[in-house]
């Protein structure tokens, strides 16, 4: 999320924002981007942060922090929204506002995540729980949305820890993401 942020304030920043070929491009990227956070946040709204609720409910401080987390996904709808709207116009002179408030309201939600609630997971999931999270949620988001997923996820990461990720995987997943997914990702031009 922190990569296409970047990208996302430079493009909004760019004199040539308002050029129709550049904004198509940077539509593209922003359209992944906002696919990804959502099923990112409806994915810890419906199958993380309910069980964590479960099993931490003895402890306000957790159940604090979950609950700040749903309130900061709220948050960060309306934002979006203000980005599609800036994105609507032609001259995108909104642009460049909406996305520094999308920034600092979604930089600050990530640091209070991975402080607070992402410690949670490890707290009150078993590593076999986790696994199974992660596979109803690439059920859940299916073969195409997987794809794009992982394509997206690892677009940019070093060679080293891209092996590691993909270790990590299913042979059959390791070979689909070489041969078709990272190829069909990498043809469109975003950002």
């Amino acid at each position: 999320f922190r990569r296409d942020l970047v990208s996302l304030a430079r493009a909004a920043s760019a004199a040539d924002r308002a050029d129709p070929q550049r904004r198509e491009q940077v539509a593209r990227g922003w359209q992944v981007f906002k696919r990804q956070l959502h099923f990112h946040h409806t994915g810890e709204d419906r199958m993380i942060w309910p069980r964590l609720a479960d099993r931490l409910a003895h402890s306000e401080s957790a159940l604090s922090t979950l609950e700040a987390m749903e309130a900061e996904h709220a948050l960060v709808d309306p934002l979006l929204e203000a980005v599609d709207a800036a994105f609507a116009d032609p001259a995108g002179d909104e642009l460049p506002g909406a996305v520094d408030e999308l920034v600092g309201t979604l930089h600050g939600h990530l640091a209070h995540e991975e402080r607070d609630a992402l410690p949670l997971i490890g707290t009150a999931l078993t590593a076999g729980e986790w696994r199974a999270v992660g596979v109803r949620l690439g059920r859940a988001n299916g073969i195409s949305g997987s794809s794009e997923f992982f394509a997206w996820a690892l677009d940019g990461v070093p060679a080293d820890e891209l092996t590691a990720v993909l270790a990590e995987l299913p042979p059959p997943l390791r070979l689909m993401y070489r041969l078709a997914w990272r190829p069909r990702y990498s043809k469109v031009a975003r950002w």
